[in-house]
């Protein structure tokens, strides 16, 4: 019987080896200058399964768009012989790539994962700094400089941030089952306590299907202009008159100098078509943009542009359109910022823009529900902490 069931566990190992034989599973990282095909070959994965492989993956995902730290999972058996049995790869933050050896062959197919929504909770109080303290409560970096660009439309982050202001965040990530995060989902609620503003918004989808952000009332935080177009930059010179850094005359400053490390990305304070793009006089690199209702933009010293800005193209608000330069006529590192208005330069710190949308009677009642259901969550949320 013995000699019987030894022969039966031979036959069944030769037959079906995925069956009896446990692969071992091994995350692999993209290096920077590879790619996939020597990646698997350090792994001493034979060269004609590498090939086959490959050539299956290939037929949902296009092997130019692997990149340097992507993660590789694969499965391989060393008995008899070395078998690359499964490869997977993100395609999406919600499915993968799966190529698997059916036992002649390679196939590949893409496979859906189960997610869920986890509501995630964080308030403090600012100490050093509004990105270090919220990420030291939790807070994704992403969902760090998102919270930058909204609360942007209402607080100058140069002159109204302090020491002791607070702020509370709701936002949902979405998780894979293994826990891990597959993508930092919308914003439900934010606030911000400062000397200067009492600032509450709230994430809501519209009656056409746009998720923006809104106040307690309704009303939309989105303005035509952002107070700040750079994030954690310090006003280095201030709209008036001052005592020229180059000449050393006095003369009128028509603009905020933001101070940066060279490279700081630079944001679009509005959407707007770009009317220029290049070297302009004592500006060096520089941009304008034509916004609605009157207004242009104007960025001065930058070091470079952002990915496909040129004259001509239509820029949304908080897009990057360049980098923190000192070209032109400058001391040092620094973007110098102009507000236009119907062609005369004012100050940029006392735009005072309206609300783009405001929500209909029928979004309002849906709102009310909406915010009612936010911060109960967030309440109950913190005290589960």
């Amino acid at each position: 019987m013995r000699h019987v069931l030894a022969k039966c566990i031979i036959i069944l190992t030769l037959l079906f080896p995925a069956i009896l034989l446990q692969a071992e599973e091994k995350e692999l990282t993209v290096p920077k200058g590879g790619n996939l095909s020597s990646l698997l070959k350090n792994e001493d994965i034979p060269g004609q399964q590498i090939v086959e492989a490959t050539r299956a993956l290939s037929a949902h995902y296009n092997l130019k768009h692997i990149y340097p730290n992507q993660k590789i999972l694969i499965k391989v058996e060393s008995e008899p012989e070395v078998r690359l049995m499964e490869m997977r790869l993100s395609s999406d933050f919600d499915e993968d790539i799966v190529v698997k050896y059916n036992g002649y062959t390679y196939e590949s197919f893409p496979e859906k994962l189960s997610l869920k929504m986890v509501p995630i909770a964080a308030e403090g109080t600012i100490e050093s700094s509004f990105y270090n303290d919220m990420a030291a409560a939790g807070v994704a970096g992403s969902k760090i400089m998102e919270l930058f660009r909204i609360f942007s439309f209402d607080v100058d982050f140069q002159r109204d941030i302090r020491k002791g202001d607070t702020f509370k965040v709701l936002y949902y990530d979405f998780m894979k089952d293994d826990g891990t995060v597959a993508k930092h989902g919308p914003i439900a609620f934010a606030s911000l306590k400062t000397n200067f503003a009492d600032i509450n918004l709230y994430g809501f989808v519209t009656d056409s299907n746009e998720y923006d952000y809104y106040n307690a009332e309704g009303k939309s935080v989105r303005k035509t202009l952002l107070k700040t177009p750079v994030a954690n930059a310090r006003i280095s010179s201030s709209y008036g008159k001052r005592t020229n850094p180059v000449y050393g005359y006095e003369s009128f400053h028509k603009g905020l100098d933001f101070a940066a490390p060279i490279n700081t990305p630079i944001l679009a304070s509005g959407s707007g078509t770009v009317e220029l793009a290049g070297w302009f006089d004592i500006y060096g690199n520089c941009i304008i943009l034509r916004h609605s209702n009157g207004y242009k933009t104007l960025y001065g010293h930058m070091n470079a542009y952002g990915k496909g800005i040129r004259k001509g193209v239509r820029v949304k608000q908080g897009q990057v359109i360049g980098y923190i330069g000192t070209t032109g006529m400058s001391t040092g590192p620094h973007l110098h910022y102009e507000v236009i208005f119907n062609d005369v330069k004012i100050n940029p710190a006392s735009v005072k823009s309206p609300p783009e949308r405001n929500l209909t009677k029928a979004e309002l009642e849906r709102f009310a529900k909406r915010k009612a259901q936010v911060d109960e969550l967030f309440e109950n949320l913190k005290k589960k902490d």
